[in-house]
């Protein structure tokens, strides 16, 4: 594969860069604004996380870039609904996490699931071809996600 002339591949990077959370951004809010649930992006984020696990909720706050106060009535919201527990953290007494419910995390299926057919949908017009492009997109999108989440200066 010829590589690209570096004035090109430079401006290539600043589109997709640019891009990339832009459309990520429009995608979440034309399923939201389609969606039969009532849950914000945040809240969904923290389903799916504590869904996963129990979490701290500094890092809740941290992972959905909101305050710490923000995200304790986030946390007291989806904990009145019966979705989130609350328990004491074993390494630090004074810290709690919260973990999804059993009822919390049939939610957070339940909007995945729902979010999984609104885009099959979509996508199922594409020709084969796009459809092969967005899978092989998601794959390098995955091993740049790796990449940033562990620190690494480059994929």
């Amino acid at each position: 594969m010829d590589s690209l002339p570096l004035p090109i591949r430079q401006r290539q990077l600043d589109d997709v860069a640019e891009a990339l959370p832009a459309r990520a951004g429009q995608l979440t809010r034309l399923f939201l604004a389609r969606s039969a649930h009532t849950l914000t992006r945040t809240e969904i984020g923290v389903l799916s996380a504590t869904s996963q696990r129990a979490e701290r909720i500094t890092d809740l706050a941290a992972a959905e870039g909101v305050t710490q106060p923000a995200i304790t009535l986030l946390v007291n919201r989806l904990q009145a609904r019966g979705w989130l527990l609350r328990r004491p953290d074993p390494s630090d007494r004074r810290a709690v996490r919260v973990e999804a419910t059993a009822a919390g995390r049939a939610a957070f299926h339940a909007v995945r699931a729902e979010y999984r057919a609104f885009f099959h949908e979509e996508m199922a017009s594409l020709a084969d071809e796009e459809v092969q492009t967005l899978a092989r997109a998601v794959e390098i999108i995955d091993k740049l996600v790796h990449h940033l989440e562990a620190g690494v200066d480059r994929p």
